[in-house]
């Protein structure tokens, strides 16, 4: 159920547009911290992970599942996650505030870490710019905070 500005409810509808999309993109992604559904090119996905902000007020999201949404390859081993989207290749080791773009070295202000649930966890913003896709966080009205991140491409 959708809760309008002006208090209606609108249920089982199956296609939102959150803030101002793109519409020559090509790929849309809306993930809401602390939810496990995934907007992806206006379809709804289940996923097992949900994003959250971490204790550097960064938002964090499962890995594999926004690289997958973007049609990428994911591939985790010895703590060293690997993105690789067409001719982009983004490296990040759990723990470690910086990672590569195609072998050049950036820095970060928090870390990509594997969470409670055994999930990897990387800051949205550095992986969706990396990969070449504009991220818009969307701030919820009441709090300010961060309530939903829209990648599109």
């Amino acid at each position: 159920v959708v809760t309008a500005n002006n208090g209606e409810m609108y249920g089982a509808t199956l296609t939102y547009t959150f803030g101002a999309e793109d519409p020559n993109a090509e790929n849309t992604v809306v993930m809401t911290i602390g939810s496990t559904d995934y907007v992806v090119n206006n379809n709804i996905i289940k996923g097992d992970a949900a994003p959250y902000i971490d204790d550097a007020w960064r938002t964090m999201v499962p890995v594999r599942v926004l690289a997958e949404s973007f049609g990428a390859n994911v591939d985790y081993a010895d703590n060293v996650v690997t993105i690789v989207d067409g001719d982009t290749t983004v490296v990040m080791n759990i723990g470690e505030e910086t990672y590569t773009v195609n072998g050049e070295e950036k820095a970060m202000d928090t870390a990509a870490v594997i969470g409670d649930d055994d999930r990897t966890y990387v800051p949205v913003r550095f992986v969706g710019e990396a990969l070449g896709y504009t991220v818009t966080a969307l701030q919820d009205g009441e709090t300010g905070l961060t309530a939903s991140v829209v990648f599109q491409k």
